[in-house]
């Protein structure tokens, strides 16, 4: 049996200079984990989630639906 945890994921990985290259920028999901992973938490997956919002009184435009990253971590009871 396992017990689980949700930690928001980026929205944007954003490359901090032009030698930036993929690996590092998409490497900062791995510092997430890692950061985890030392409190005893394994990564389970990554999981996107849509919430919608309707209108509201004073918005102009129709309701708005956002997309967040969710990653899941589990670890034995």
């Amino acid at each position: 049996m396992y017990e689980y945890k949700t930690v928001p994921g980026p929205m944007t990985l954003i490359v901090k200079s032009k030698r930036d290259s993929d690996a590092e920028t998409v490497g900062r999901y791995a510092n997430l984990i890692n950061a985890e992973a030392a409190g005893g938490w394994e990564f389970y997956s990554l999981e996107q989630i849509s919430v919608h919002e309707p209108k509201g009184c004073l918005s102009f435009g129709g309701p708005r639906t956002t997309t967040y990253n969710m990653l899941v971590f589990r670890r034995a009871k």
